[in-house]
């Protein structure tokens, strides 16, 4: 009878793993919240402000499917039946 073995080795899924942050270190040294205005502000070693690059936020675009309306004589006006908001970002 033939009985497996298992070896200490890394599961075969771990070889498809990369990196999807860049190994370094980052440009700053302390983060901290400005309580007035609610954003982190990234400093390096030596206390000046660092630039964080610009980001941007997602905006919603809905898409309206629209029914009513007929070829009568008094016509209903369009309403909106449903709303689906698609995503983008800038």
């Amino acid at each position: 009878m033939r009985t497996a073995t298992f070896t200490s080795s890394s599961p075969w899924a771990m070889r498809l793993v990369t990196d999807r942050l860049p190994i370094g270190s980052p440009a700053y040294a302390t983060v901290t919240l400005d309580p007035s205005t609610q954003t982190a502000r990234y400093t390096d070693a030596t206390g000046q402000r660092v630039g964080m690059g610009q980001h941007g936020t997602n905006q919603t675009n809905p898409t309206t499917s629209q029914s009513g309306g007929s070829d009568g004589n008094a016509p209903q006006p369009q309403t909106a039946d449903d709303s689906n908001p698609d995503y983008s970002t800038d």
